[in-house]
């Protein structure tokens, strides 16, 4: 795509699902790759004088880098191509590269500290020290495209490929925020050597939603309060179990930490109150679950309900977004509610919705709250959006029942489920 590159067309920026490449008519080499998941930046292209050869380099995120900016240092670039210099190769003099790979990890790790969430910096240090830990002393200059191949192809032979292309996509990020330049890892795409993953698509079925609120009803073990609010918040694993009650006042659970640290919240509606329980001093945890107990008490509720496919955690908050999406609920609204990062510009930056946020969320936790209640009640499970004006068994939606309450009706709807002895 061929067009003069103005703020309005940045603000217009949005994924496709296909890489592309807007180029501009005003200054020839200078342009914006967009990849398929929405991320811009800026780039270069030219022909380096004396060598014929075509190249390409980025500039910076739009989102970081001025317009102004960037054409700027495009102009810059397209000048030293002239006099036959390879613009891939430059290297900021005030920045000399970190002198080993170990050394390049600690600097991604100080100053990504405030910016990147704890649980994403330890994740970036176990796949370095789990597969990549003989080359803390390697001097960072001498990593090669052969190096990477090698390793990568070998981790293949060890590791599950979603993990190992995790591993390299956490060390090209590394390499490039020091500007290793050009990215030896970049071999892994050149030459197609990425062993395609399939997507988790798991998420519970309205049965299998069926089946865990009639737990939570009827017994009302620890964990199933845990379940059901991942399922009918969509927050994520450390998300909730973070949760204290300092962080619940004015009728909101605040996440002061979600993983892209933008800060979010869920309003305390309907059954979501009755989840978290009774108030309780400001440094207790909401739910009483480390990372350890929680996966002890989920694998026991799995050996319990026995459903046909495995699931996790992770599953729940999927559940979570296929199931707003059945009610009608859009991609836009789902990702205001999940607190995900704005894939288009415009969105990002004028549109960030905070004003009307509290009361979308509202809606759709309702809404959301109603749509399982009718897998519970009155349709056994099967998947189907909840009828206009159905209410559970006569009893309002919006009606603040108790704890008791809903033990009773449950016990009341499903008589014949039996209390494991041992659970």
């Amino acid at each position: 795509m061929q067009i003069k590159i103005t703020m309005r067309v940045i603000a217009g920026l949005e994924a496709t699902g296909k890489r592309q490449f807007i180029r501009d008519t005003d200054l020839i080499g200078f342009g914006i790759e967009g990849s398929a998941k929405g991320k811009f930046s800026y780039f270069v292209e030219t022909r380096v004088k004396g060598s014929g050869k075509g190249v390409r380099t980025h500039l910076g995120n739009v989102d970081h880098v001025s317009l102004d900016d960037a054409r700027q240092e495009a102009r810059k670039l397209l000048s030293e191509a002239k006099s036959g210099m390879d613009i891939r190769f430059r290297q900021d003099e005030e920045e000399a590269l970190p002198e080993t790979l170990g050394a390049a990890h600690e600097e991604f790790f100080a100053v990504k500290k405030h910016k990147l969430a704890p649980s994403t910096l330890a994740d970036y240090r176990k796949t370095f020290n789990n597969c990549l830990k003989d080359w803390k002393d390697l001097p960072t200059k001498q990593l090669t495209r052969g190096m990477v191949q090698a390793k990568y192809l070998e981790l293949l032979d060890q590791k599950k490929p979603a993990y190992v292309n995790k591993v390299f996509r956490n060390l090209s990020s590394v390499l490039t925020f020091n500007s290793v330049r050009p990215n030896p890892c970049d071999v892994i795409s050149d030459k197609d050597l990425r062993v395609s993953v399939e997507s988790k698509t798991r998420f519970l079925s309205g049965r299998e939603i069926h089946e865990v609120m009639q737990w939570h009803f009827t017994y009302r073990p620890k964990v199933t309060s845990l379940l059901m609010f991942y399922m009918l918040t969509g927050l994520r694993r450390n998300e909730a179990l973070g949760l204290t009650w300092g962080n619940i006042y004015d009728d909101k659970i605040h996440v002061l930490d979600p993983k892209n640290r933008k800060a979010h919240f869920v309003p305390i509606v309907g059954i979501i109150g009755d989840l978290i329980g009774p108030r309780k001093p400001d440094d207790t945890k909401v739910f009483p679950f480390t990372d350890a107990s929680l996966r002890t008490a989920l694998e026991k509720f799995k050996g319990q309900v026995k459903f046909r496919e495995d699931w996790n955690i992770h599953d729940l908050r999927r559940t979570f977004s296929e199931h707003m999406n059945l009610i009608g609920y859009t991609e836009q609204d789902i990702a205001v509610a999940n607190n995900q990062a704005s894939v288009g510009v415009t969105r990002k930056h004028y549109l960030s919705g905070q004003l009307a946020k509290e009361s979308l969320l509202k809606r759709m936790y309702e809404d959301l709250q109603r749509q399982f209640y009718y897998y519970y009640y009155d349709n056994g499970g099967e998947v189907q959006k909840v009828p206009d004006g159905w209410l559970p068994a006569d009893i309002a939606i919006e009606q603040q029942l108790t704890r008791e309450d809903w033990k009773q009706i449950a016990k009341e709807t499903n008589p014949t489920v039996q209390m494991p002895d041992d659970y």
